[in-house]
């Protein structure tokens, strides 16, 4: 199937796999990328050293596109970007904040800019920018949310912009991609659906959670991070629903943490708050409530804590109902599509 989007990419499927940080490391991201989609390699708790590394490490595995994704603003971030242009990675992804001048360093270099957007003007912007393609992430994706449906604005965007179109938020297989075709895209984004195969970082017990989940089982609630996120339900949803908060102790601790993690210097770990406090619409309180919600997703996703710990997850998930390989993903996305797309025609 050919598409702008595999035009532009270099790939065979118009099938992107979203960044759902920290799952989203070198050996998934490669399936992805050999499978003939685009694996996309989360970056967002990375200093640059380990980012080197893990490029490395998914080159090593593939030599097909692949990308590697950049949340704009926050502390260290140019560093971090400074690595992806060193690496001359195929493309990079970036959400949040306006990196025009990562735009303008990326084109020189030969690497793709696709921009991941919730809302028309933050598509109409990048574009104006020179991102090449835009990935639209509607209210039923997992992680941070649109206030909009998918199946609204991924249309609206579509008919707005002239760059090619990614639908996000919702999708799972072959009906998804030929929903999101209809809808104007040219290809989809699928995070839940690739943070529960084979090569996800993430732990057993927590992808046995998605696949029991139904579809009612998510909530979004702005007091894990200060914004609008969409977790599966747990202990600590069912907690903050009830009216307890995060600790400021927790808030402080997870900071310095960060802070420390990141290996950025009190000032720049400053200055990326200022940023992160225009970019996220936060007070500089909030910030470190994300901080703190930052380390509940990690509690989740690396150390396996399914019922205090945060677990981003799309209303997909209550449409998954196996652990398959990324591979398996993508041919049966594929072979779905094609089905029902041929099925059309026959009735036609």
């Amino acid at each position: 199937m050919r598409t702008r989007i595999t035009e532009l990419m270099g790939i065979r499927h118009p099938i992107i796999q979203a960044p759902a940080s920290p799952s989203a490391g070198p050996r998934l991201v490669a399936t992805v990328s050999n499978a003939g989609g685009l694996g996309i390699l989360a970056s967002g708790r990375f200093i640059p050293e380990e980012l080197r590394a893990d490029i490395k490490a998914v080159r090593e595995q593939t030599d097909r596109p692949f990308g590697v994704n950049l949340t704009a603003g926050t502390p260290g971030y140019e560093r971090l970007a400074e690595v992806m242009i060193e690496e001359k990675v195929p493309v990079i992804c970036h959400g949040r904040g306006n990196p025009k001048w990562l735009i303008e360093t990326a084109k020189g270099q030969g690497i793709t800019i696709l921009a991941l957007v919730g809302a028309l003007k933050h598509a109409v912007r990048a574009e104006q920018d020179g991102a090449e393609a835009v990935i639209v992430s509607g209210t039923e994706a997992g992680g941070h949310v649109s206030p909009v449906s998918t199946i609204v604005l991924v249309p609206l965007i579509a008919s707005k912009v002239k760059i090619p179109v990614v639908a996000a938020g919702g999708f799972c297989d072959g009906r998804g991609l030929v929903a999101a075709l209809a809808l104007g895209a040219e290809g989809i984004a699928m995070g839940t659906r690739f943070a529960v195969t084979h090569e996800s970082d993430m732990p057993p017990n927590v992808k046995q959670r998605y696949v029991e989940a139904t579809e009612t089982d998510t909530v979004v609630t702005a007091a894990i991070t200060g914004t609008g996120l969409r977790v599966l339900r747990n202990k600590l949803t069912d907690m903050l629903e009830g009216g307890q908060k995060l600790s400021w102790r927790e808030k402080i601790s997870s900071t310095l943490e960060t802070r420390k993690m990141l290996g950025v210097s009190w000032w720049q770990f400053i200055i990326g708050g200022f940023r992160m406090r225009k970019a996220y619409e936060a007070s500089f309180s909030e910030l470190g409530q994300l901080a703190a919600g930052a380390k509940r997703v990690e509690q989740a996703f690396v150390y396996g804590d399914a019922e205090f710990g945060a677990i981003p997850a799309g209303q997909v998930c209550g449409r998954i109902e196996d652990i398959l390989s990324a591979r398996e993903v993508v041919e049966r996305t594929m072979a779905e599509a094609e089905a029902i797309l041929e099925s059309l025609k026959e009735k036609r």
